[in-house]
């Protein structure tokens, strides 16, 4: 007897704290109510404009001959004058010492994934002679050098 007694007083403490767990769960939030969305990206300051740098640096196949180095360079040259006839290059360079920073490039192009086709377009970064890599960067709207 005692035993049963144990065991209804036990039964009986037990069930109140299943029965708080096992309660109906809210009922779902239209979308319109749901989660607030991820915040927009942060504004730019007032007068200025994003563009993309794009740092060319020694890509991982540098061993072409003489002839074809010259060749990709030509393409190079001719891809950046296409970009920049259709105002997608700003200004490009390269840089006069023999470091793995091979030039640059300023991209005005609405997003990375347009600044990395444009690299992936490049005649000397698809042989590997020069790979990029990619920073948005900002500058006031109109800025030249000088």
């Amino acid at each position: 007897m005692v035993r049963l007694s144990f065991a209804v007083v036990l039964s009986l403490a037990v069930v109140p704290v299943f029965a708080q767990s096992s309660t109906p769960a809210e009922p779902a939030k239209p979308a319109s109510e749901a989660a607030p969305a991820a915040p927009a990206a942060p504004a730019l300051p007032p007068g200025m404009k994003q563009y993309w740098f794009v740092m060319l640096k020694k890509g991982p196949k540098r061993d072409q001959s003489p002839e074809e180095a010259k060749q990709l360079q030509a393409g190079h040259m001719a891809n950046m004058q296409a970009y920049a006839t259709m105002g997608r290059l700003q200004i490009a360079g390269p840089f006069m010492d023999d470091g793995d920073w091979r030039g640059i490039f300023i991209l005005d192009v609405p997003d990375r994934a347009a600044a990395e086709a444009m690299c992936k377009d490049d005649p000397a970064v698809k042989a590997g002679r020069l790979a990029c890599e990619i920073h948005p960067w900002l500058s006031q709207v109109g800025a030249t050098l000088k």
